[in-house]
């Protein structure tokens, strides 16, 4: 860890020694980190013991990678939910944990994970790699304003901690300021402390970063002269928006592939899951002007066929990652070890190479177009990908907030509302590039003239908002901090119509 840390102090090096190796000693090491991992759940903890013999799977002492495929998978409601957190965490021993993060579950209750003091050992050497790649923070003086939410939540508390280790270090012109999804706070900070610096660092949700540039505006702030950068995480974004942002910060997206960039993890997995580099933004920009080499890449099995996914590199010794079925299972070394966990999220990986071959075949050469633009041969790593369109439950993110489809099945049954038939829950883009989440109802009836459907949609409103803050934490914390981004969006529509015009064949489907 010493020697990872130490190279990823030096970009020169860290980007020569990473573009030089290969897929191969990549795929080779995540078989490493997954047998590692395995060891540990099977050897360290009384749960997972318990339920492989409950699932009747029988190791040999020495497991290979062919055993290991074979393993069930495992999700909060087969391993987490029927196990205490003891059982779950090594040793038995919740102090096994430095760091204990939270987060909301389907019916509102709460999850806890225990970080170890190795996985995050690293997280402030990648923090100050991005820093540099991304924003040229050795060359320029940087106010990083962390406007995630702070508390339990992992990733506020996490980013502030990580950027203040390396503005401490003294190797950057660096000041860091939390104010969190204070939308107030942070524009008084940008324009009492903005022009003190030759750049700000924005960290946040998509929606929440869209709203600061928005008020922004409206105050008569100049973005593009406070040289803004945006690092965003907790959820997806679409290329226009990456483009639209770009532009109101005075960035050509065209040109400049990293001003506004982010990243993938989660509570359950840790936050350095993976990251856009220069060749997941060129590549995901050729598919969005390129249809059929989208459709290559990333084949539509999930229902996602209007929307590109998010795609990320990651290191296969640090994550072991596997689709299975169209959904993502992740083997995570941690406090509580996961083996080939899924979390709901849709998605694929592919070998480095594989993805180029591909890309070529539909005539593209994203390395040499990276060349074109000054990214050198040495900030392609030849790393693994893999996509995310999203939760294949129906769950969706917003402002870092996950809204749960048992959610809103909870609220209309506690209503004891029997005109709905079914809904839907999606992140609508809007005119404006914002998103919102939008929750569509299907009503019991043939035809709605607007009058009813209005004030139909004004009624599941009150009762979804209402339901949403009493049973669901983060979307009430969220929804304080940053209503005109968290509010939903509630739509009405008659019988068969709408979203609903197509009848699920099995089962609802509560995901447009």
């Amino acid at each position: 860890m010493d020697l990872t840390r130490a190279l990823l102090k030096n970009t020169k090096v860290a980007n020569y020694l990473m573009s030089h190796v290969s897929p191969k000693t990549h795929a080779k090491r995540g078989e490493q980190y997954a047998l590692k991992t395995l060891s540990a759940a099977v050897n360290r903890t009384t749960a997972y013991p318990d339920f492989l013999a409950d699932k009747g799977v029988r190791l040999s002492a020495n497991p290979t990678m062919s055993e290991f495929a074979q393993l069930p998978l495992t999700s909060k409601p087969d391993y987490i939910d029927r196990y205490s957190l003891d059982q779950l965490c090594l040793d038995g021993k919740l102090t096994c944990g430095y760091s204990v993060e939270r987060s909301s579950g389907h019916s509102g209750g709460t999850y806890y994970w225990l970080r170890l003091p190795e996985e995050d050992e690293l997280f402030p050497a990648y923090l100050e790699f991005a820093a540099v790649q991304w924003f040229r923070v050795h060359e320029r003086s940087s106010l990083v304003l962390v406007t995630l939410s702070l508390g339990t939540w992992t990733s506020g508390e996490k980013y502030a901690q990580g950027m203040r280790e390396i503005a401490a270090s003294g190797r950057y012109t660096m000041s860091v300021m939390s104010p969190g999804s204070n939308l107030e706070e942070v524009l008084e900070i940008v324009g009492d402390l903005g022009s003190f610096y030759d750049q700000i660092i924005v960290i946040g949700y998509p929606p929440f970063v869209k709203t600061i540039l928005d008020e922004g505006v409206r105050r008569g702030i100049d973005w593009p002269s406070h040289n803004l950068k945006i690092a965003v995480g907790g959820e997806g974004y679409s290329e226009q928006w990456r483009d639209h942002v770009a532009r109101m910060i005075g960035v050509d997206p065209s040109t400049d592939l990293l001003s506004v960039t982010g990243g993938y993890g989660a509570a359950d997995l840790g936050l350095s899951v993976g990251r856009e580099y220069p060749i997941t933004v060129m590549i995901r920009k050729l598919c969005s002007a390129d249809p059929d080499l989208a459709e290559a890449l990333f084949p539509d099995t999930r229902g996602h066929h209007s929307t590109l996914p998010s795609l990320l590199q990651y290191n296969p010794a640090m994550y072991y990652l596997e689709s299975i079925g169209g959904e993502l299972a992740f083997t995570v070394f941690s406090g509580i070890p996961l083996v080939r966990y899924v979390i709901g999220d849709s998605g694929g990986i592919m070998p480095f190479d594989e993805m180029l071959r591909i890309v070529s075949e539909h005539g593209h050469d994203p390395v040499a177009d990276l060349a074109k633009l000054g990214y050198g041969a040495e900030h392609v790593w030849k790393m693994p990908f893999f996509w995310v369109h999203g939760r294949s439950d129906g769950t969706v993110s917003i402002m870092g907030a996950n809204v749960f489809p048992e959610n809103i099945q909870a609220i209309l049954a506690e209503a004891n509302d029997r005109d709905v038939c079914t809904f839907k829950l999606k992140v609508e883009t809007l005119a404006d590039v914002s998103q919102r989440l939008v929750v569509s109802i299907e009503y019991a009836a043939d035809e709605l003239g607007e009058e009813r459907e209005t004030a139909l949609s004004a009624h599941y409103y009150e009762l979804i908002v209402e339901g949403l803050r009493r049973i669901n934490a983060d979307f009430r914390q969220s929804h304080d901090e940053n209503p005109e981004a968290a509010d939903p969006i509630v739509r009405v529509h008659a019988r068969g119509t709408g979203p609903f015009a197509e009848r699920p064949r099995i089962k609802n489907r509560y995901v447009e």
